[in-house]
């Protein structure tokens, strides 16, 4: 049978299994009384943030910085999966690896937005008196699709720059819930990034007047942090700045006082969040990934270290002091490590709360948007360097009037806004999406582990393959180039 590969629907809430694109036959009428009343509606919303938490903790956070430039892999500890994928040796028949893991988790996204889109218009129908909850979570369903969506790009696909008109091989941009037996062939980045645009800007329009600020829950201003990023990714300058300014006008900047505390202490510290997902009682694959205590698996490359100056707060996020509750045999030890992901534990009763919730949307992320925007699309440069001194002035313990920015030009400002935005925000997700949405050459340190020191740009590993699996369920999906006789 023509299917394609296997998800769960409805995370939380159903355990039948069906086709990886489509919703198989004997889940619909699971499906179809799922959905016979709102509360099903709002299981279904809760299923959709434990998809995303899921889909970001695991496996996309790892593939963002894995791939780039400031990480080092202790290879004795890692798992086979991600050295293919540190070494760029990732092949379509690693089917148990991330070619198959991230489409797979991408798309079980996308199938749990699509139905509550698809089956939610029947509440509306039946029950009218709750239009504003079963819009708020279309809103939800809209921004969790875009998101998939624009990510699943930014893997199978190379950046939106790397053809004039974005006419190149994108992914599947599937907006509905599609029969038993449907092969979906890819559609170019272009259309998939107009999908996330319209996907993003009905969210904003179903949310209202809605400003909710719980960084937990998906938001209007979630949507426009999105949209700014996704402008960014397509070189449109003029709408990144806008709505990055947009959202740094409704949230400020965490305090230095408590920078490191919004990483290592979520619950108390929602810091500067627009949006994170909740990892309470879940557990964190991040944490696990980072965590020194036991087989280490990652750490902060030393030259990038190196980089960060002795009074500069972010340092701290790559020293783990040990504390009592890690028990006698850590008692006094410290660690170099990445500890954005792992919790302070001390002064924290409640086990389930000693969490670090990972961040998807940050402010801070926007200055640096807001910042590139002008720099590269003619803007005011000095409005640019506000921001970036604003970034450093909190990092450093200053005022931004006592930053100095030495730059000659665009391209000089660009290349301080590069850097201070991986101090920033390394080990977040970003720095290989960045290199490559820039055509940017991948160079790694001397001391690196991997055996690839070295990825020039264009080369198609860019992208990850399609998996094997993918390739002979459905007769319509096309191979990245690169890939094909491998």
């Amino acid at each position: 049978m023509k299917r394609l590969l296997t998800i769960c629907l409805l995370a939380l809430s159903l355990q039948g299994c069906s086709s990886f694109l489509n919703v198989e036959t004997l889940g619909k009428s699971t499906i179809d009384g799922f959905f016979g009343d709102t509360d099903g509606l709002k299981a279904a919303g809760l299923g959709l943030h434990s998809l995303i938490r899921d889909y970001y903790d695991d496996y996309y956070i790892r593939m963002g910085e894995i791939a780039a430039d400031k990480i080092y892999l202790y290879r004795v500890n890692t798992s086979q999966v991600l050295q293919l994928v540190y070494d760029f040796e990732s092949l379509p028949a690693d089917n148990s690896g991330y070619p198959y893991l991230l489409w797979k988790k991408g798309y079980e996204i996308c199938t749990n937005a699509n139905n509550i889109l698809f089956y939610g218009e029947k509440l509306l129908k039946e029950f009218p008196e709750h239009t504003d909850l079963i819009n708020k979570h279309f809103a939800y369903a809209y921004f969790a699709r875009a998101l998939a969506i624009f990510d699943l790009c930014n893997i199978y696909a190379m950046p939106y720059i790397f053809t004039a008109d974005a006419s190149h091989l994108g992914v599947v941009a599937i907006d509905y819930v599609p029969g038993f037996d449907s092969e979906l062939p890819r559609d170019s980045v272009k259309d998939c990034y107009n999908l996330i645009l319209s996907d993003l800007k009905k969210a904003i329009e179903l949310f209202g007047e809605d400003t909710e600020r719980n960084p937990t829950y998906i938001s209007a201003l979630a949507c426009k942090a999105l949209l700014a990023r996704v402008y960014l990714y397509m070189k449109d300058y003029s709408n990144a700045a806008a709505y990055a300014k947009e959202v740094m006008n409704e949230v400020p900047l965490s305090p230095r006082s408590e920078y490191v505390n919004m990483f290592r202490k979520a619950q108390d510290f929602p810091g500067e969040a627009i949006f994170r997902v909740n990892s309470y009682s879940s557990g964190s694959g991040m944490r696990a990934f980072c965590s020194p205590l036991t087989d280490q698996t990652a750490t902060i490359d030393p030259e990038f270290l190196a980089t960060f100056s002795s009074d500069d707060v972010r340092k701290d996020l790559f020293t783990y002091v040990a504390e009592p509750e890690d028990g006698d045999i850590y008692a006094g030890k410290v660690f170099t490590a990445i500890c954005k992901y792992l919790p302070l534990k001390g002064g924290v009763s409640d086990e389930l709360n000693r969490r670090c919730d990972p961040f998807i949307l940050r402010v801070s992320e926007m200055y640096f948007i807001h910042a590139e925007a002008l720099c590269l699309g003619g803007g005011n440069l000095n409005e640019a360097a506000e921001d970036i001194k604003a970034i450093r002035a909190r990092a450093l313990g200053k005022s931004p009037s006592d930053i100095g920015l030495n730059y000659t030009g665009a391209d000089g400002l660009d290349r301080i806004i590069q850097e201070e935005r991986a101090k920033e925000l390394c080990f977040e997700g970003h720095r290989f999406f960045d290199l490559k949405r820039r055509g940017e050459d991948i160079v790694r340190s001397s001391g690196t582990s991997s055996t690839t020191k070295v990825l020039r740009y264009p080369d198609y590993r860019y992208s990850l393959p399609i998996s094997q699996m993918e390739m002979q369920a459905n007769d319509k999906m096309e191979q990245n180039d690169g890939y094909k006789d491998k």
